[in-house]
């Protein structure tokens, strides 16, 4: 660990090195984070990737407002691209940068190593205007992870079984867990950063393990509609009926989250009376996706094809439901009103499990 983020978790003020703007963010937000000059334009991005395309005249709005100000202040733009924390991802990021942003699962940039933070408005254009951030002390949590994920498995299993045991709430969370790919690693880390952690990065083991997880004892987990903290054995949604199915995301829109749903899906069809949806996280991944023939795959089965971006994940004006239809999504949130104004149905699975519900039409531990 750095000195510079041990000062951090100490409670001292250090210079941050990237900052993340988004749409994601609410237009009282926007107006107080565009009032301020951001000290590192250069290090400032702004990505349109919440609401795109605009859903409302409002959206459209205050994305307009994001972009002059990215104009006026010289930050990197980037509209239509892809997830933020991903495209941050993909530009190259270092062990131990810390990386501020306004969205909840900034600490998905922990994939790399890097820390993400996730500021309240206010805070996060201080330390836009100021080059620098603090936060109050902060425990570290050293956790190891040995073992060996079966295919029955995710590393959302993992990230579950961590949420619900309570350990990682309140404390930064240094992981060493090389066996993770990047894509599982983004993805646990910003899920335990939406669940209460402070944050959570990928590190190297140069002290020992506060606690240790074994993969080969983990049990198949899912979460209920509400809160990230409604999480059950998947057995406990056995059976469920399903409407929309969401594949996409910081959790499923990886390359390999798309090359896992099409190998279960090739030659196969979709529920006709499931709406499925799938949508890859960046252009990059998008590109490389119909180089390979998945976009054939989904498209055969079914399947509607959507832009690079946050998508259904969002839920604001792409993938909304009726007050009691059941959303199986393998995104990050699944509050209620989400993705309709009295709809409280999401449920967040697998990849695995998404794609086999978007089969059956019923949702099942494996």
């Amino acid at each position: 660990m750095t000195s510079k983020l041990e000062r951090l978790l100490a409670g001292g003020t250090v210079a941050w090195d990237r900052a993340l703007v988004t749409d994601g963010l609410s237009p009282e937000a926007v107006a107080q984070i565009t009032a301020v000059t951001p000290a590192a334009p250069d290090k400032t991005w702004v990505v349109i990737d919440h609401d795109a395309p605009a859903g409302s005249v409002a959206v459209a709005e205050q994305q307009k407002a994001l972009l002059d100000w990215a104009r006026r202040a010289g930050t990197v733009f980037r509209s239509g691209r892809g997830i933020g924390y991903a495209l941050l991802l993909e530009a190259g990021l270092t062990q131990g940068e810390i990386v501020l942003s306004g969205g909840s699962h900034a600490a998905a940039v922990g994939a790399a190593g890097a820390v993400g933070l996730s500021l309240p408005p206010a805070e996060l254009a201080r330390a836009l205007e100021r080059g620098q951030v603090s936060l109050p002390p902060a425990p570290l949590l050293r956790l190891a992870v040995t073992g060996t994920l079966s295919p029955y498995l995710s590393v959302r299993d993992l990230a579950w079984t961590l949420i619900r045991s309570g350990l990682c709430r309140g404390k930064a969370v240094a992981i060493h867990a090389p066996q993770l790919t990047p894509a599982q690693a983004m993805d646990l880390c910003g899920l335990l950063g939406a669940a209460g952690a402070v944050t959570a990065f990928c590190a190297e083991a140069d002290a020992p393990a506060d606690e240790t997880v074994d993969l080969s004892a983990l049990r198949p987990m899912a979460v209920l509609p509400g809160d990230a903290g409604q999480t059950v054995p998947a057995s406990g949604t056995d059976g469920l009926r399903v409407n929309q199915v969401f594949i996409g995301g910081c959790g499923g829109g990886s390359l390999e989250a798309l090359r896992e749903t099409a190998a279960l899906w090739r030659g196969r069809t979709v529920c006709p009376y499931v709406r499925v949806m799938v949508a890859p996280a960046t252009s990059a991944v998008y590109v490389q996706a119909l180089e390979e023939g998945l976009m054939d795959v989904f498209l055969d089965a079914g399947a509607l094809v959507m832009n690079q971006g946050c998508s259904a994940c969002w839920a604001q004006s792409q993938g909304r439901c009726d007050q009691a239809e059941v959303f199986v999504s393998t995104g990050s949130i699944n509050c209620a009103g989400w993705a309709g104004k009295a709809h409280n149905g999401i449920c967040l699975t697998s990849v695995r499990r998404a794609a086999q519900a978007a089969l059956s039409g019923s949702l099942y531990e494996s």
